[in-house]
């Protein structure tokens, strides 16, 4: 009897296993490590509790993969190469690989133009890879993906989810326990710019068991910005997440071959009910192999047409009570913080090093409503004052034609699109651009439009007549890819999808003007001029004055003093214009009465921003003087063709 009993037992146990065991799926997924459990980023932490993290935390990946999938291999970041990523079905990054480029700051003297991120794949890169947390970011910046870094916030639930995805279908079953819980403030804080109002709580699903919000020191997820993800064929959103953004920040979604898998736990900090969904997630991106990015989001910050809504709601007053508000709420919360840190630090106690800047806190500023509004509206506040409905019209009737850049933050009015009457979204408006060149009624205006919204730069009407014929029903608009037409194809070679025309990752080169003649007592001043291509698609005007040995020009002039100083009046044509002031080379001081002046070989730069065909023209008016005496004032001009 007792033999039967343990021979049931034994069956009973064989039956459980069999039945609890996971039927595995057919992949090769290649797991690259380097991730640890701890938050490292701008945080102090333990070296070696890091270490052992990672260590747990890969063997973590290790054993859930090898549940899920028939071959798993492991890797440390430090020793993957993309390379790799072809001999396998799927490749989870979970740590941040050495780039093939580093790296680039851009700086024109003191002054930065731009930075150059860092490579880690090639451009034409299609193998499917799954991005933990922040990742996608960090790896896809340079690719133009758009999982960008919206936030470092996400904790551990997620919300929205659209659950007719396939990731929530199978291969393995999901099952979802939906809990009521408090709207994040951040949400409910942002939901009126864009005309929203969120109910106080919101059906959340729980992905993780650890969250930065609960557990000190654990790694904090990602979210990516919602607005113009979906604007391309190849991305999809998922879901959104428990976070400090807006309630559509992007914590699951797709971009091409890439899956951005935003909440932060290795799978023994996952919930049982979650763990089906991230398998699922990875046999999902295996069916994307051979799928490249179309619609490239170069810069995180491009401006969508959303903004448009938010910029009509930062210019009311309701806008700003909200501001002072919240800036009285930090005030007060900050000052209890500082407070309570010197009487610690007057006992004796050791605060470290992170909370001390809080020692030296000051109240923020509250700026009046005029205050805020003229801050908020810019140039438009000459316009439309404190006029709220002014602004509101503004923005709704100007929203069609607004468009945005990789170059720039914000949005910018295209009088071309609105002279026309066709939004800049609608591909009518291509066919009318192709139109004008044609027909040679506005030719200009048309290859302004072509060259603004598309990747192409051909020399004639034809060309384009030909491209959009061939194109006009795969074509696509995308805002966050650089506010262009584009075609829906995976073709590499098709036209209007190369991104290497804007030359956005490419240092232009920087020419110095050139200089004829020498100088002599005669003629001691010599001027000279280039436009210079900056890489952030700006355009510099730099003009360079040498002067004879002994004499000099002036800069500011005091009052106390008979000199002319120098002026360059600077005028521009076509869709151009000036940015910022002109920027100065070093001067001296001449005597103690303020007057300046310049000797040598200087230069002086005007930046300059817009597109197309233009000209600019400089003006300078200069006074040359030496130790004994002063010439006549005397005017040189120069001008220069843009394009």
């Amino acid at each position: 009897m007792k033999k039967i009993f343990l021979l049931s037992t034994l069956l009973l146990t064989m039956s459980i296993t069999v039945m609890g065991a996971v039927k595995k799926t057919k992949l090769r997924v290649l797991y690259v490590g380097g991730h640890s459990n701890l938050e490292t980023f701008a945080t102090d932490y333990d070296k070696a509790e890091n270490e052992r993290s990672i260590k747990e935390r890969t063997a973590s990946f290790e054993q859930f993969l090898g549940e899920y999938f028939t071959t798993v291999k492991v890797v440390m970041a430090d020793d993957y190469n993309y390379k790799m990523s072809y001999d396998y079905d799927v490749t989870v990054l979970d740590g941040q690989p050495k780039p093939l480029e580093q790296q680039q700051t851009v700086m024109d003297g003191q002054r930065f133009v731009k930075r150059i991120e860092a490579k880690y794949f090639p451009d034409d890169f299609d193998r499917p890879v799954i991005t933990m947390a922040e990742l996608g970011e960090r790896v896809g910046r340079r690719l133009g993906l758009k999982t960008d870094w919206y936030c470092l916030c996400l904790d551990q639930w997620a919300l929205g989810m659209r659950t007719s995805h396939p990731i929530f279908k199978g291969p393995y079953r999901v099952k979802m326990t939906l809990v009521d819980r408090p709207t994040p403030e951040g949400a409910k804080e942002f939901a009126p710019m864009v005309g929203e109002t969120l109910p106080e709580t919101t059906k959340m699903w729980r992905v993780n068991t650890k969250g930065y919000m609960t557990d000190n020191g654990f790694l904090i997820g990602m979210v990516s910005r919602p607005w113009g993800f979906e604007d391309s064929p190849e991305a999809e959103w998922i879901s959104s997440g428990n976070c400090q953004k807006s309630i559509d920040a992007m914590a699951l979604g797709r971009h091409g071959s890439f899956f951005h898998w935003g909440f932060a736990a290795a799978p023994m900090d996952m919930t049982d009910e979650a763990k089906p969904l991230l398998a699922n997630a990875i046999v999902y991106i295996s069916k994307f192999a051979g799928q490249h990015v179309i619609a490239r989001k170069l810069s995180e910050g491009i401006a969508t047409r959303i903004e448009a809504k938010e910029s009509a709601y930062r210019v009311t007053r309701k806008c700003w009570e909200e501001y002072k508000t919240s800036i009285e709420q930090f005030n007060a919360q900050t000052k209890q913080l500082s407070d309570s840190l010197k009487a610690a630090k007057a006992a004796g106690k050791e605060i470290g090093r992170q909370m001390a800047m809080y020692l030296q806190w000051q109240p923020q500023p509250i700026p009046t409503a005029d205050e805020w509004i003229r801050q908020q509206a810019g140039p438009l506040y000459e316009k439309f004052g404190n006029d709220e409905a002014a602004y509101a019209k503004y923005y709704e009737e100007n929203t069609p034609y607004f468009y945005g850049s990789f170059n720039s933050y914000g949005l910018q009015l295209d009088e071309d699109a609105k002279s026309l009457g066709i939004p800049n979204n609608d591909k009518r408006l291509l066919d009318k651009a192709i139109s004008l060149w044609e027909s040679g009624q506005d030719a200009e205006k048309g290859r302004r439009l072509l060259e603004r919204y598309t990747l192409l730069r051909y020399e004639t009407a034809k060309q384009y007549r030909d491209w959009y014929n061939r194109y006009q029903n795969k074509l696509f608009f995308t805002e966050s890819g650089g506010w262009l037409w584009m075609v829906n194809t995976q073709d590499k070679n098709v036209p209007g999808n190369d991104y290497s025309v804007l030359k956005y990752n490419e240092l232009p080169e920087q020419k110095t003007p050139e200089i004829s003649g020498t100088t002599n007592r005669d003629n001691p001043v010599l001027i000279s001029g280039v436009v210079n291509d900056l890489p952030n698609g700006d355009k510099e005007l730099v003009i360079r004055v040498k002067m004879h040995n002994g004499f000099h020009i002036y800069g500011f002039v005091s009052d106390q003093d008979p000199y002319i100083a120098t002026t360059f009046d600077i005028q521009t044509e076509g869709n151009y214009q000036k940015v910022g002031d002109l920027q100065i080379p070093s001067f001296k001081n001449l005597g103690t009465t303020g007057t300046t002046i310049y000797e040598g070989d200087v230069m002086f730069r005007q930046r300059l921003k817009g597109s197309g065909k233009g000209k600019v023209t400089c003006t300078v008016n200069y006074q040359t003087c030496d130790e004994h005496a002063c010439l006549p004032p005397r005017d040189v001009e120069l001008s220069f063709d843009l394009k």
